[in-house]
């Protein structure tokens, strides 16, 4: 089996997988093609991706012209499962779905749930009955990411398999720090009005031995800076970090929150997981659903202060066993939610066209 991922970007969100991917039995070759490495602004966030283009494993084919897509594709009798990031979240990906339709290739779409951070669901339907319907014969199947985003391509149709899907990130092993004293909870991401970390600042307020630690900038930073001086919290911001840095700040802390709006999933609750770190994030989240046991994490009513305050409170009382329990996090990433284990996943997948996914 070749498989060729046809990305908007080189994402550390999914590289984890796909290289694991590359190493199955079952798979003789991966590609992986794209029309950019990252986008700037993701770069001025702390992120840096030249380096995941050392995976030997991978060929990564990047800014191809639309012959050299046609000779992928072109190989005569050999099963070709060709990926997709979405169908029309990028002109070149969405260009190159539709060269794969001469081939008889079997095609899949990666995907998120709707945006409906701005606009409302019914919305998404009517745009896509109008403008991609008519792709649907040609796609085998959807990688869903999060509950929500199964829920809309199952109603969408019958005819193609949908598959849970979620995120995956790095897994890294770090020198772990013993905690003590006053509870640390970690904030990592943009400060922009979608993150809603005016929510988490409120809900801070009242707690007594708690210190919150804020990595990221954005336009809401200077507002954020005041609102935390006037309820009076204990607040470090510590602005925008290199990714390679973030597992050694996650080591430093006990909690993460991740108080969005919205996220279509959320992949820095991945990371904390994987470090250990008990998880609070919003119903708003799709990495929710790495939150069904209450020892790994718990979710809060998106924008509720009280609500969320409530589940901080709870933690401050019982910080101890939260501490003791941060090996057993660690475990349960490394056998649900790795890269490893992902592939396996997704690959059962394309060959039985089904599979049981890990993380539940």
């Amino acid at each position: 089996m070749i498989l060729i991922f046809f990305q908007n970007c080189l994402s550390p969100h999914q590289i984890p997988y796909i290289r694991e991917c590359a190493k199955d039995e079952r798979v003789d070759k991966v590609y992986f093609v794209m029309p950019r490495i990252d986008y700037e602004e993701r770069s001025d966030m702390g992120w840096s991706n030249d380096m995941l283009l050392n995976e030997s494993t991978i060929e990564f084919v990047l800014k191809p012209t639309d012959d050299m897509v046609r000779e992928l594709l072109d190989v005569g009798n050999k099963d070709v499962r060709c990926l997709f990031s979405g169908i029309r979240a990028d002109a070149d990906v969405f260009r190159w779905l539709n060269i794969s339709i001469a081939f008889d290739v079997k095609r899949y779409i990666i995907t998120e749930p709707p945006y409906t951070f701005d606009k409302p669901l019914w919305m998404h339907y009517v745009r896509f009955f109008l403008q991609d319907y008519r792709y649907v014969k040609h796609i085998d199947g959807v990688f869903a990411i999060g509950e929500s985003c199964e829920r809309y391509y199952h109603s969408i149709s019958k005819r193609w398999s949908v598959f849970p899907f979620i995120y995956v990130t790095e897994s890294f092993d770090v020198e772990p720090v013993s905690l003590h004293d006053d509870m640390k909870v970690l904030y990592v991401g943009s400060l922009s009005e979608r993150k809603n970390v005016k929510v988490l600042i409120e809900a801070m307020r009242g707690l007594h031995n708690v210190q919150l630690n804020i990595v990221g900038d954005g336009d809401k930073r200077r507002e954020l800076e005041v609102l935390s001086k006037e309820s009076e919290i204990n607040a470090d911001f510590l602005g925008t970090m290199p990714m390679k840095d973030i597992p050694n700040e996650m080591q430093k802390n006990d909690v993460l929150v991740l108080p969005s709006l919205y996220d279509g999933w959320g992949a820095v609750v991945n990371e904390a997981l994987t470090q250990g770190l008990y998880v609070v994030c919003s119903d708003k989240c799709g990495a929710k659903d790495l939150l069904h046991d209450d020892y790994r994490g718990a979710v809060f009513r998106n924008n509720d202060a009280m609500n969320l305050h409530t589940r901080l409170a709870a933690l401050t009382d019982n910080i101890s066993v939260l501490r003791q329990n941060r090996t057993e996090r660690i475990n349960w990433a490394k056998a649900s939610i790795s890269g490893k284990v992902i592939s396996k996943y997704m690959i059962n997948c394309l060959i039985k066209g089904n599979g049981k996914y890990p993380w539940k």
